[in-house]
């Protein structure tokens, strides 16, 4: 028994050592500065916002319905992040951690056709113009 967990131990700390496990940034604003997506084609399914004070670019995106990997990228001085909600009755349908200067974090949000609303819900950013929308088709 303590030989198998021995085992598991093992098998998971080089996992984890050599890049396994969950990529995504914690609250407390550990990250890394990239990431990676398990999609087949990565490139035509990733969305890069780049957010400082207090803006959000592209504000405006177009999309067709699908599943996307956001990636936020905090170019800004302050901490962000970003949350993705149907504009039709709020409802958020993803959202990253807390994104601190010059980090990255990713998130993997799939979208129907339909309005979307972009915001920082870090303290008061959205009311400083921190906020854009979706469009998908």
């Amino acid at each position: 028994m303590i030989r198998r967990l021995l085992i598991a131990s093992l098998v998971l700390a080089t996992a984890f050592a050599c890049g396994g496990g969950n990529t995504s940034n914690s609250a407390n604003g550990s990250s890394s500065s990239s990431s990676t997506s398990t999609s087949s084609s990565p490139s035509s399914n990733t969305i890069t916002f780049k957010e400082a004070e207090y803006s959000i670019a592209p504000a405006t995106q177009t999309l067709k319905a699908g599943t996307y990997t956001f990636t936020v990228q905090n170019s800004g001085q302050f901490p962000h992040d970003l949350h993705v909600a149907s504009s039709a009755d709020g409802t958020e349908v993803g959202g990253s951690t807390v994104v601190m200067a010059g980090q990255s974090a990713s998130f993997t949000v799939t979208l129907k056709p339909g309005a979307y609303t972009l915001w920082c819900g870090v303290d008061a950013h959205r009311s400083l113009g921190m906020q854009g929308t979706l469009t998908v088709q």
